[in-house]
């Protein structure tokens, strides 16, 4: 068999990013304020969420495409990264840079990172065009599902989210969304699986979140409540990443709670990036949101967001650790509000 062929058999899955970054990793011994930190090791590479998505989904067994908006100074770097990563690229040269963002990670295990803002698309409708045009590529090449992760740049309009997050869905192509604030919002209704973690959550229904909040962070039954009410608006399924704590999900088949066995440290950036790589290898192979077995899903989740947080960058996994964990991931259903006036409003 070759490679070409090995490759074919996989189930291929695509990603979107519309705000990409170079992602640099600085260790350090401590992060202390005001005084100078010398740095141990140093790694750069091409990142974003969705690059993240895609090198994960690859490494786990997926044939990977990245649709990625670049350009600017930093644009050649970024898409060389890109081919050092092994991934089939779609560039779209509409930027005027490539943001950095900058991740500093402690011995003690303390994570800070600090995020550029993004760089001004330069001509937003030709490269609605362009992008419109590489996602017609895509379905025509077969993929079988899809996500679109991150923020939008400057100059780039929510409606063209809403449009590619369309197009794949009416191409019969299930779609992930993995964003925030007013991106997240344009998307509750489109049919895409929608996965907000603890902050986006509580910022979208924020006034109905249960103060104090719980000893992990919210309350499980806000929680499912407020995953609910997005799924009666229209979305086939919301998982809330919960770090640390595991993933809330409403899904056709119940709904759930899932939890790593152990506690684990190291750099969380990009765990939840790995979960949805490994959401889109199962629904790839299931071909339909009503398809996936769940549990199994959610369990591969975890365990893959885990075992990328063993790992210095985002981006990439630990075999072992996966492997070994999957088998060990507790998933539990849950007992979700009945009332209506449970729900958040």
């Amino acid at each position: 068999m070759t490679h070409h062929e090995a490759r074919s058999e996989r189930p291929r899955v695509a990603t979107v990013t519309l705000n990409p970054a170079i992602d640099v990793t600085y260790e350090v011994p401590s992060l202390v304020v005001d005084d100078v930190v010398r740095v141990t090791r140093t790694t750069s590479r091409a990142g974003g969420k969705g690059v993240n998505v895609a090198a994960v989904a690859s490494a786990i067994g997926a044939d990977a495409r990245v649709l990625v908006l670049t350009g600017g100074p930093s644009g050649t770097a970024f898409t060389d990264g890109l081919a050092a990563l092994d991934l089939d690229v779609l560039a779209v040269d509409a930027l005027a840079d490539v943001r950095r963002t900058v991740v500093v990670v402690a011995h003690d295990g303390t994570t800070t990172s600090l995020q550029e803002p993004g760089h001004d698309v330069r001509e937003p409708q030709t490269t609605a065009r362009q992008v419109l045009e590489a996602v017609d590529r895509l379905l025509a090449e077969g993929v079988s599902a899809v996500a679109v992760s991150g923020s939008l740049p400057p100059g780039c309009p929510v409606s063209l989210l809403t449009d590619v997050v369309a197009r794949f869905l009416s191409g019969g192509v299930p779609v992930v969304v993995d964003t925030s604030g007013e991106a997240l919002a344009s998307v509750v209704r489109s049919g895409a699986i929608l996965t907000p973690n603890r902050s986006e959550l509580v910022e979208m229904l924020g006034e109905s979140a249960p103060e104090p909040f719980g000893a992990n962070g919210l309350d499980e039954a806000w929680t499912v409540a407020a995953a609910r009410r997005l799924l009666s608006e229209g979305a086939p399924a919301v998982l809330v990443t919960l770090g640390a704590d595991g993933i809330l999900a409403v899904t056709p088949d119940g709904t759930f709670a899932a939890r790593p066995p152990q506690a684990v440290f190291g750099n969380p950036t990009g765990a939840g990036d790995a979960a949805v790589a490994a959401l889109l290898v199962h629904l790839a192979a299931a071909g339909d949101p009503a398809a996936v077995r769940w549990t199994e899903a959610l369990a591969d989740m975890v365990a893959t967001s885990a075992a990328c947080v063993l790992r210095p960058v985002a981006g990439e996994v630990d075999h072992t650790a996966r492997a070994a964990w999957l088998p060990q991931v507790r998933v539990r259903a849950t007992t979700p509000p009945t009332d209506q006036e449970d729900l958040p409003t």
